[in-house]
């Protein structure tokens, strides 16, 4: 049996975490022992994988100059002699990478979630970090070309992995959407700047059908600002903000239009979910989206901050409801073959077995 140990800086709301929570619950445990190691506290989402019965070793960083938290890491790691650390997102990469490194780990390999810039010196110290990985996992083909071309990471060291979900807990075998007499508009993730919510609620505030409704699920730090926003542009009473929730299902029952307006996307794992349950899709074109979602054929894309497109997008669905459905449906189609997460399981499997060749 295989020994894999995972190092993330938080357990928090964000795709990065779904992955990661994915690969310990549904890796082959004849052949894999997981386990995840968290380096810094607050992590809103650590009873999923408790629940889920993850091993979980807790560091309790202290702040951004606690360099001994390498050594203790790395001291940890040595203990445990595991065959693969895989790393996630920066603190991950830098802190757990320069440990696995230190441990003198067989084999270390990270997965790169996005395409955002994480600021000059975290983008040099990650850069220089992961150059020294066996392997780098993108999950779209966005961010492989992100990291080839920015962070001049070698062609042959990064492999593209696309993200995925339980296809069974999201499928609505026949959809039924555009019954209602109004248009029900939603978006779901975590409310911050990159995700872009606010260009969402702006682009309704200019709907000539005033017959609309917004359903924003999530939670995050931009929460009272955006419900500010809503009061300030006199829409509040059309927008309903969730907060966070553990399981966003149910509500996608209570729109037909699911809008990701991100400013910046590695993939955009909402955007899978929603069209497994049969929605219409409308995003921007950043990251991996492109990938998920062909322009005027299985949805609409718009460029970020373009609220006036946004807004014909969205008119356009309300005057052409029959032809929204079925591109909403073509898109299913395509998502339920090529995003089940029990298929980028088996691709991670027979990744980790082929480096420890």
């Amino acid at each position: 049996m295989k020994k894999i140990i995972h190092i993330i800086g938080r357990l928090n709301y964000g795709g990065a975490e779904k992955l990661l929570l994915d690969l310990c619950r549904k890796i082959d445990k004849e052949k894999f022992e997981v386990s995840v190691i968290v380096l810094q506290d607050e992590n809103p989402i650590v009873a999923a994988f408790e629940d889920a019965g993850v091993k979980l070793k807790f560091f309790h960083k202290k702040n951004k100059f606690d360099l001994g938290i390498i050594k203790r890491v790395a001291n940890y790691l040595v203990q445990e002699k595991p065959d693969i650390v895989h790393t996630h997102l920066f603190a991950g990469d830098f802190w757990g990478g320069r440990a696995a490194l230190r441990a003198k780990v067989p084999v270390i390999i990270s997965t790169k979630h996005d395409v955002l810039s994480e600021g000059c010196w975290r983008n040099c110290l990650g850069r220089r970090i992961r150059r020294r990985f066996q392997k780098i996992i993108a999950i779209s083909k966005a961010t492989q070309e992100h990291l080839i071309k920015v962070e001049k990471v070698p062609y042959q060291k990064v492999q593209v992995i696309y993200n995925g979900v339980d296809v069974n807990k999201f499928y609505v075998a026949e959809p039924q959407i555009f019954k209602r007499n109004y248009l029900a508009i939603g978006t779901v993730g975590r409310l911050s700047k990159e995700k872009g919510q606010k260009h969402l609620i702006r682009a309704c505030r200019f709907l000539r059908n005033r017959e609309w409704k917004l359903v924003v699920v999530g939670g995050g730090p931009l929460e009272k600002e955006l419900a500010a926003q809503a009061r300030f542009l006199g829409i509040d009473e059309h927008i309903k903000f969730t907060g966070f929730v553990n399981d966003v299902r149910p509500f996608y029952d209570e729109f037909d239009v699911f809008v990701l307006p991100s400013v910046s996307e590695g993939l955009g794992l909402s955007i899978i979910e929603a069209s497994l349950a049969g929605k219409f899709i409308i995003a921007t074109d950043v990251g991996g989206i492109p990938e998920i979602v062909t322009n005027n054929e299985t949805g609409l894309l718009f460029r970020p901050k373009n609220i006036e497109v946004l807004v014909q997008h969205l008119e356009w669905v309300n005057n052409n409801k029959r032809e929204a459905a079925r591109m909403a449906l073509n898109l299913q189609r395509e998502v339920l073959e090529k995003f089940d997460i029990n298929k980028v399981i088996k691709q991670y499997e027979e990744l980790y077995l082929s480096l420890l060749k």
